[in-house]
């Protein structure tokens, strides 16, 4: 009997003490909001797949997430807001007060980040700032979705027109972002030694897994438009390589309710 309760005790003290959850944190891209992963079903989808939908960063600083309280088991997800016309720098460090605050509260939890188009880029350096500084978060995996890892093209016209008259123009007709996200777009723009990109895609990245879902095709009418496919790729990142997964799905640049049967198969 006694041996009986001591086996209990352990197996109770291994599972409260041991046993690591999972949350899932959604980073949105330009022109976008973290509500974007549910208004395509995205959230719902995973939801119905075991991963608990536990909230949202927002850019208020309220890092309640629905004032859950996240178990050590478990999965849940979580979406993080964040100032998407903003230099990569700023919305790199609002991503990292967010991941340093799972990591604090919610130790044992491991992170899976999923990021779609420029949200790829910011969620990149976050972990390449930190993982140079000797301040890993518990992340084991980047899935990117139609990120631009070698840039696009349209990210360097519309920089180079936001020094034209059609800079001036601009907010004249709406179209005032070309100015106020004039940074992001250069930094966006296809890798150049004297480019951001050059540089990050040059940076040591921590180990994990990553993969790139890429819109294969390329055309104007049906495809990514864009972002070319061949940008979309980790592979072709120097400081990853042949580490990245790659997945070719069809579609537009957008977020796709079947990106989330893609992110189940590819989430434990």
């Amino acid at each position: 009997m006694r041996r009986q309760l001591q086996t209990i005790a352990l197996f109770i003290f291994f599972i409260s003490g041991y046993v690591q959850a999972d949350i899932v944190v959604l980073v949105h891209g330009y022109h976008s909001s973290g509500n974007t992963w549910r208004y395509n079903g995205i959230t719902q989808l995973l939801g119905n797949n075991g991963w608990n939908d536990a909230g949202f960063y927002t850019l208020q600083g309220n890092h309640n997430l629905f004032g859950k309280t996240l178990s050590n088991s478990g999965k849940y997800l979580v979406t993080a807001e964040l100032p998407s016309e903003a230099p990569v720098e700023i919305q790199a460090n609002l991503l990292t007060q967010y991941l340093n605050d799972i990591k604090h509260r919610f130790p044992q939890q491991k992170i899976h980040l999923v990021a779609h188009s420029s949200g790829g880029i910011v969620t990149r350096l976050a972990l390449v700032n930190n993982y140079s500084q000797n301040e890993q978060f518990n992340v084991t995996q980047l899935i990117t979705i139609a990120t631009p890892h070698l840039g696009s093209p349209i990210a360097r016209m519309v920089n180079r027109a936001s020094d034209t008259p059609i800079g001036i123009i601009a907010p004249l007709i709406g179209a005032d972002e070309i100015n106020r996200a004039e940074v992001l777009y250069k930094q966006l723009s296809p890798e150049d030694k004297n480019h951001f990109l050059f540089w990050l895609n040059r940076q040591a990245h921590p180990p994990m897994k990553y993969t790139s879902i890429i819109r294969g095709d390329g055309s104007i009418m049906k495809g990514d438009w864009l972002v070319p496919p061949g940008s979309q790729n980790m592979a072709r990142i120097p400081a990853i390589g042949v580490k990245a997964q790659t997945i070719i799905t069809p579609g537009d640049h957008d977020l796709k309710y079947a990106d989330g049967f893609l992110l189940v198969r590819l989430l434990p």
